[in-house]
């Protein structure tokens, strides 16, 4: 849908990406119109988890997007590098939950703005290399009013149901619980290097999503805190009334747990 350019902006002398659409997508309307949404979506948050947005506008009739230059990898690289050289410790799942802790951060003030991201995945957290994590994807967000849930949609958000909600696949009205969702989705895959309800094929992942239980933290990593068990538990009800109601309510959870981890590993 589009091509990335690493730029320069004269104005600032500052680096960005400078993002144009794609030959193919520059003659669609409904195209064109996805590589405005993401700019308009992340452009009017301002936190330092959520990659910033610099322009959105157009030159001789050619559109762009300027955002933040960021230079790290995201968290599914990381993964792909861990499992390749075995790294499982309490220590490198300590660092991996503090990347966590900074994307509920930046989810947190996403919802209080109406902003639901719906695309909350290892691909969608990227972390710079001085460890500041930095929400991207925005592709997928949608405006939530206050008076009222998302449209519903079994599409809406993902085509991999890997990170799936059930009110997704039910194609329920949508809110801030698919986000939560995902997240524990997240974090499970962080510290076990699978995904709590992946399965052969498309609709036995959708039956398990639905209806079954993924295996506890605790009988895959024994080495991690008890407590990581109650966390996963709670963000992956089936039920999204009986889920963490906000990023806030997860993170009284799961930041006391990570600060403990991290002190006695020593990790910053």
């Amino acid at each position: 849908m589009s091509v990335d350019f690493r730029a320069n902006d004269p104005a600032t002398g500052r680096e960005v990406v400078l993002t144009v659409p794609s030959a193919d997508s520059i003659d669609s309307p409904k195209l064109l119109r996805r590589f405005y949404h993401e700019a308009r979506a992340a452009g009017g948050l301002q936190h330092p988890n959520i990659v910033a947005i610099y322009d959105l506008g157009s030159d001789r009739g050619n559109p762009y997007i300027a955002r933040e230059l960021l230079q790290g990898e995201d968290l599914e690289q990381i993964l792909e590098r861990e499992k390749k050289a075995g790294v499982r410790s309490a220590q490198s799942a300590a660092t991996m939950l503090g990347y966590i802790v900074q994307a509920c951060r930046g989810l947190g003030y996403a919802h209080q703005r109406g902003i639901v991201h719906r695309h909350v995945r290892p691909s969608s957290i990227f972390v710079t290399r001085d460890g500041t994590v930095k929400l991207t994807h925005f592709v997928n967000a949608r405006l939530q009013e206050a008076s009222s849930p998302l449209s519903a949609g079994i599409m809406a958000g993902t085509t991999d149901y890997t990170y799936m909600s059930p009110e997704q696949i039910r194609g329920d009205r949508l809110g801030r619980s698919v986000d939560i969702w995902a997240l524990g989705c997240t974090l499970y895959e962080i510290l076990t290097y699978t995904t709590p309800f992946l399965d052969e094929n498309v609709t036995a992942t959708m039956f398990a999503i639905m209806s079954e239980e993924p295996d506890p933290i605790s009988e895959l990593r024994p080495d991690l805190p008890a407590e990581l068990d109650a966390v996963l538990r709670r963000a992956l009800k089936k039920d999204r009334s009986d889920r963490y109601q906000s990023m806030e309510e997860l993170l009284a959870d799961l930041e006391p747990v990570v600060r403990r981890m991290q002190a006695a590993g020593q990790v910053p």
